[in-house]
C-alpha cells in the first residue's frame, strides 16, 4: 500500500544534541520483538533491558543517552540499529484499507516548528511522487477567504466550551507533567473571554491554522476537538505562553496518552 505524508515531512531532521526537550528521557521505551532479539545478543545492551524495555536512569534518561544528549547506540552502530520506537519517533501512521497516512507529531520541538511555521498549507505525497487529494475539512481550514475564527466555528458546529470549563476538562485527564496543571490553573483561576481568544487566534492566524490542520489530519476530521484545542492554546498564549512551546506540551499531555486522547475526542465530538 502507498504511504502518504504531508510534504513538510521531508524537511524534518532530528536536532539530536541541540534538542532542548529530548525524546530520550521521561518515557518508557518499549522494544519491538526483532530489536529485542538483536539487543539480547549484545551484552552491553542486554544488561540495560528489563521486561522488554530499557532500564531508565534515576533521572528518567535512557541509559544510552550521553551527557551531550547524543545516542551512544547511534554513534556505535548507526541509526538503523535502533529499535522501532526510537527510529520512528516522532512519526505516526494511520492505516486504512487501501493506503497509509503518516505524519510527524508535535511532541517533538523540531516537528512542531516545521508544522506550525508552514505558510502554504500542505500536500499529501507518496514515496513515488503521486498525490492524494486533501479531505474537504482540511481544505476548509485553509480557506483564507474567511477569518480563521469563522472557520473554527464551522468545524466545531457552532459549539464552544467556556475557557474555564475547557481547562477543567483537560486538567481532569491523566497528568504527565504537573507543570501542565499549573498552566491550566491560570485559565481556571482567571478565565478568558471568547473575544480575547478570537483576537489571539487572529493575531497568530498562520500558526493556529496549521495547528488545526494537523489535528484534523491526524484525527480524521475531528472538527470540534481541533477547534477546542485551538481555543485552549489561545488561552495559554494570552497567559504568556509561546504558541510552539505550549502546542508541544499539549501534544505531550493529550496526544501521547491513549487515555487522554480517547477522552478528548469523545468529549469534544
Amino acid at each position: 500500500m502507498k504511504t502518504y505524508r504531508p510534504d513538510y515531512c521531508q524537511n524534518f531532521k532530528c536536532k539530536a544534541g541541540d534538542c532542548v526537550h529530548t525524546c530520550c528521557a521521561g518515557w518508557v521505551i518499549g522494544i519491538d520483538k526483532d530489536s529485542l532479539k538483536r539487543f539480547k545478543a549484545d551484552p552491553d545492551i542486554a544488561c540495560k533491558i528489563k521486561d522488554g524495555c530499557f532500564v531508565l536512569e534515576e533521572d528518567g534518561r535512557c541509559p544510552f543517552l550521553r551527557d551531550d544528549n547524543l545516542c551512544e547506540m547511534i554513534i556505535k552502530h548507526g541509526e538503523d540499529y535502533l529499535c522501532d520506537i526510537c527510529r520512528e519517533h516522532p512519526r505516526f501512521y494511520n492505516d486504512f484499507e487501501d493506503h497509509i497516512e503518516a505524519g510527524i507529531g508535535l511532541v517533538c520541538e523540531e516537528a512542531c516548528r516545521i508544522v506550525l511555521e508552514g505558510e502554504c498549507g500542505f500536500e499529501l505525497i507518496a514515496d513515488d511522487g503521486s498525490k492524494m487529494e486533501l479531505p474537504s475539512y482540511i481544505k476548509a481550514v485553509f480557506d483564507s477567504s474567511k477569518p480563521l475564527t469563522d472557520r473554527l466555528n464551522e468545524l466545531s458546529g457552532g459549539r464552544r466550551a467556556a475557557s474555564k470549563l475547557r481547562a477543567e476538562i483537560f486538567d481532569g485527564m491523566e497528568v504527565m507533567d504537573p507543570k501542565w496543571s499549573t498552566l491550566l490553573s491560570k485559565i481556571i483561576d482567571d478565565p478568558v473571554e471568547n473575544t480575547d481568544e478570537d483576537k489571539a487566534i487572529l493575531e497568530n492566524e498562520n500558526e493556529f491554522t496549521n495547528f488545526a490542520a494537523y489535528l484534523l489530519y491526524r484525527y480524521k476530521g475531528a472538527g470540534r476537538f481541533a477547534a477546542e484545542a485551538c481555543y485552549l492554546i489561545a488561552d495559554l498564549v494570552i497567559k504568556g505562553c509561546r504558541i510552539q512551546e505550549v502546542a508541544r506540551v499539549f501534544s505531550c499531555e493529550v496526544e501521547y496518552s491513549d487515555i487522554n486522547i480517547d477522552e478528548a475526542l469523545e468529549t469534544f465530538n
